[in-house]
């Protein structure tokens, strides 16, 4: 549907970029600006680490302008990074994250961490549960001094059950855990440290992300109180005699690890705790930095190189394309350079909005009483008013960007997620096709014909009856020189029927004022005029509605080759003053539906002799809330032998008239009798089918 489309060989490589060129946005007052595709990797596009907010569990180094997931060398603790980089107090992982040692999530966001991101390690299981300073040491790989205590009664009975857990952040595929007291030195009385190892343990671990994990209180969401092990006990024994303890589960991504130790009569020290795998992470993570284009731009094709590898049991790698990788990107557009939020503590305890200056400057919180407290941070999130929802996920290269034209700014991000520790993914590049805006602003919203509309908000209909519908559009040409446009596509429902278009209110003539074409889903216009107007249109067109609901939307286009200018996207807005709506989702009443209703035949009587009454029989049937699936219209006799397949296609919602001339699959004409329509359909559900029966005569 675009003028200009940007294929993946051309989107990564210098030969591609040297063809797309530097498209010449309008010149505003400071000069003329330039844009070009903005890609991201490869041979010749911004280097990933040039390009990135945050990621996590990736490398920009193993293969040239590529990104992988790191590989975890055998031997190697996923606790603590290969080489220390700050204090013990700043103890990062071994993908460079600073271990935070709380639960909460409202205490590790306002010290500017990331429950996902950054691991943790909290002692018990309340909301705001934390680990004190001394068992940072437990993750900082020297071993040397006691992190953890457990000490004995005075009486001389057991002591309690206690238990800590760690949170990786993300999966890492682990098959050994590995734990012990300082191996030399003596307690302050007298004890060798190296023999106060624990007798009694039990150590689990889960890669479920559970709530009460990561947000809530663990007593109150499981319904008990006290300890409660994770998915998989990976050890246990209340006669442990060995000082350092090693644990060898089978290899599995694992993101949370639980120790319990207790109901001891003696003291127990822990100096270390090692987790040790090999392979790659289950999920690494990409987030870019918002890239701003100079002007707001449209938006084109999202297109990509992955190739999907395996490590062999002798460390080899190879290409396999069957490997269980997945890449999932999401964009999302923005009209600053600031996708987030941010928020403090007013007077009255409630969220003050404020800049990013005023919030990283305020005190953070450290202690469950400063939540609340004036000119404390509060919290941060997605800026909702300035930048779209991430879109969902792209499919496939080349889809189209599903983020809104308009914007100035772009960002992305991306997970690289697999089932197996020893399969990854590499993703050589990305590249977005942009282009300059063809009018400032395009704004369209949908109505009934005839019906007035006084509220804001979806148009609802009954399903599956016919309706006419009104498609406002309005665009604005804004300062200076737009490119301007001479085309218009609008999504539609499948059975629509164009009625009629006005232009800036007058009615339009068909061949004079403009050219329809009508494809199943879309309208495509043409217009006389070249516009670089302000101008407003009102298309009015028939259709019912066969799915729960249904988005309509539309693009402004311009095909002059000589502009390689993009489609603009059509958004949901105040198009025309009398009618409220704003939006352009039409839903259906009653959700309700039957997929697969009756059958109508044309007649009840197939008479294929050619004189031209009933030579054709009409299989009339509609399809509801369909969105993929195998659909077959066959006919059958009355012993049950198949004797044509009149339709074998993919299931899309919508009314469907396939046609039997009474001719069986040699092509032959069939004996005269009773035979059976059957429309059979596969859906999530099942299998649904209708049979209706025709008779055959001469």
């Amino acid at each position: 549907m675009s003028a200009r489309r940007l294929s993946p060989e051309v989107a990564i490589s210098a030969l591609g970029m040297v063809a797309i060129g530097m498209i010449a946005l309008f010149a505003g007052e400071a000069g003329a600006q330039t844009t070009g595709p903005w890609v991201i990797g490869g041979d010749t596009g911004v280097a990933w680490r040039q390009a990135v907010e945050s990621w996590i569990a990736l490398d920009d180094t193993a293969r040239p302008g590529g990104v992988q997931p790191l590989q975890i060398p055998q031997g190697w603790s996923v606790t603590r990074e290969q080489t220390r980089s700050g204090a013990v107090s700043a103890q990062r992982n071994l993908f460079g994250y600073r271990w935070a040692f709380t639960k909460g999530p409202r205490l590790l966001e306002s010290d500017t961490l990331t429950v996902g991101w950054h691991p943790r390690m909290w002692q018990a299981g309340g909301v705001d549960a934390t680990s004190g300073p001394t068992m940072r040491g437990l993750v900082d790989g020297d071993g040397l001094a006691a992190a953890f205590t457990h000490p004995a009664r005075a009486d001389g009975l057991q002591n309690s059950v206690t238990f800590f857990t760690l949170d990786f952040g993300v999966p890492v595929p682990i098959d050994s855990v590995v734990f012990y007291p300082p191996q030399s030195g003596l307690t302050s009385d007298n004890q060798r440290q190296r023999e106060l190892f624990p007798s009694i343990y039990e150590v689990s671990r889960s890669n479920t992300p559970v709530e009460w994990l990561i947000f809530e209180d663990e007593d109150v969401s499981i319904g008990t109180t006290g300890y409660h092990p994770l998915e998989e006990i990976i050890g246990a024994t209340f006669s442990n005699n060995t000082s350092i303890v090693s644990l060898t589960p089978e290899l599995g991504f694992t993101r949370f690890l639980r120790f319990k130790f207790g109901e001891e009569t003696r003291t127990m020290l822990l100096a270390e705790i090692q987790a040790f795998g090999h392979g790659y992470p289950q999920q690494a993570r990409y987030l870019s930095a918002p890239h701003d284009f100079g002007e707001p731009v449209s938006l084109g094709q999202v297109t990509w190189k992955f190739t999907r590898f395996r490590q062999t049991p002798s460390g080899e790698i190879i290409e396999d394309p069957t490997a269980p990788v997945e890449l999932s990107l999401r964009t999302r557009a923005g009209s600053d350079d600031d996708p987030k939020t941010y928020f403090i503590f007013d007077d009255l305890g409630r969220l003050l909005k404020v800049s990013p200056e005023e919030y990283f400057s305020a005190p953070r919180i450290t202690e469950r009483f400063s939540e609340g407290v004036a000119g404390f941070r509060a919290q941060r999130g997605d800026d909702t008013d300035d930048w779209n929802n991430w879109s969902v996920a792209y499919e496939r290269s080349g889809d189209q960007n599903r983020s809104s034209d308009g914007s100035r700014y772009l960002q992305f991000q991306f997970d690289i997620t697999t089932q197996d520790p020893l399969a990854f993914g590499v993703l050589d590049s990305i590249a977005f096709e942009v282009s300059p805006l063809l009018a400032d602003s395009a704004l369209a919203e949908i109505s009934l014909d005839g019906v007035p509309v006084t509220a804001t908000g979806n148009i609802e209909v009954p399903l599956g009856v016919d309706t006419v519908f009104v498609y406002d559009v309005r665009t604005v040409a804004g300062p200076g020189s737009p490119i301007g446009y001479d085309g218009m596509e609008l999504d539609v429902p499948a059975a629509a029927r164009f009625l009629d278009l006005e232009i800036d209110g007058a009615p339009a003539v068909p061949g004079t004022d403009f050219e329809v074409v009508e494809e199943t889903g879309v309208m495509r216009f043409s217009f006389a005029e070249h516009i670089q107007r302000d101008a407003s249109f009102r298309v009015r067109f028939r259709s019912a509605i066969f799915q729960a609901s249904v988005f309509l939307e539309g693009r402004i286009v311009n095909s002059d080759p000589a502009q390689a200018a993009l489609p603009q996207s059509i958004e949901a807005g105040d198009a025309r003053t009398d009618v409220a709506s704003n939006a352009l989702q039409v839903i259906a009443g009653d959700t309700r539906f039957e997929v697969l209703r009756q059958i109508v035949l044309s007649s009840p009587v197939l008479t294929p002799n050619g004189d031209g009454a009933n030579d054709q029989a009409v299989i009339g049937f509609d399809l509801f809330g369909v969105t993929g699936g195998n659909l077959l219209v066959e006919v059958f006799d009355l012993s049950g032998r198949r004797v044509h397949a009149v339709l074998a296609d993919q299931a899309v919602s919508g009314p469907y008239a396939p046609t039997w001339d009474g001719l069986d699959d040699r092509g032959q004409l069939v004996a005269p009798g009773l035979y059976l329509i059957r429309v059979k359909v596969e859906v999530d559900e099942g299998i649904l089918t209708r049979v209706q029966p025709l008779a055959v005569a001469y």
